[in-house]
């Protein structure tokens, strides 16, 4: 069965065909424009997404350690 995009990201069509992605607990809300909404932890985050908290952490730290390489390049540059 072929749906086109519209369909397929209308309400929560595509929630509804994936559940394993939804990161929480979904509840039905009074807005008109977000009639359905998710609560949920880091934990439901990250299992989604398939991180992990060590690898979450190894990329926290490659982050950190690109920006104060960037941080020495622009102290040299001032020189």
């Amino acid at each position: 069965m072929s749906y086109d995009f519209v369909h397929i990201t209308s309400n929560d069509n595509w929630f509804k065909q994936h559940p394993e992605k939804i990161a929480g607990v979904e509840f039905t809300t009074t807005s008109i424009y977000f009639p359905i909404q998710v609560k949920g932890t880091k934990a439901d985050v990250l299992r989604v997404t398939g991180m992990t908290n060590q690898k979450s952490n190894k990329d926290l730290q490659l982050a950190k350690a690109k920006m104060k390489m960037a941080q020495a390049k622009l102290k040299l540059l001032e020189l």
